[in-house]
């Protein structure tokens, strides 16, 4: 018999379910390969999803807050990763596993050129 609920095995990136003390969810974490700057630019390269704030640079808490498909998405910056978390945990795999890929998509550019 089938799983009602897809298990997403394809590619690098794991879904992972990490709650915070806020209540939201981190999601998965990818190597911190590419500038802020390119991280901000391919958030509006996500059709429908629209930058909400923006702390990014050389600071020690840099962060990007985007909303997409009524949920809201940040991203952190933390020793040599990009955190991605999402507001709300009970948020779709299927969403998730499609931000999450969006953004391994950049990194993986960026590792080539």
């Amino acid at each position: 018999m089938l799983s009602p609920v897809p298990v997403i095995l394809t590619g690098a990136m794991k879904l992972i379910d990490e709650r915070t003390l806020d209540g939201s969810r981190r999601f998965t974490h990818l190597p911190r390969v590419a500038d802020w700057i390119s991280v901000r630019d391919h958030v509006l390269l996500l059709p429908g999803a629209e930058m909400v704030n923006f702390i990014g640079g050389e600071m020690a808490q840099d962060w990007l807050d985007f909303a997409f498909r009524g949920r809201r998405f940040l991203i952190r910056g933390h020793d040599d990763h990009f955190h991605l978390f999402v507001d709300d945990p009970q948020c779709s795999d299927l969403i998730l596993y499609q931000v999450g890929r969006h953004f391994e998509q950049l990194l993986k550019t960026v590792r080539e050129q």
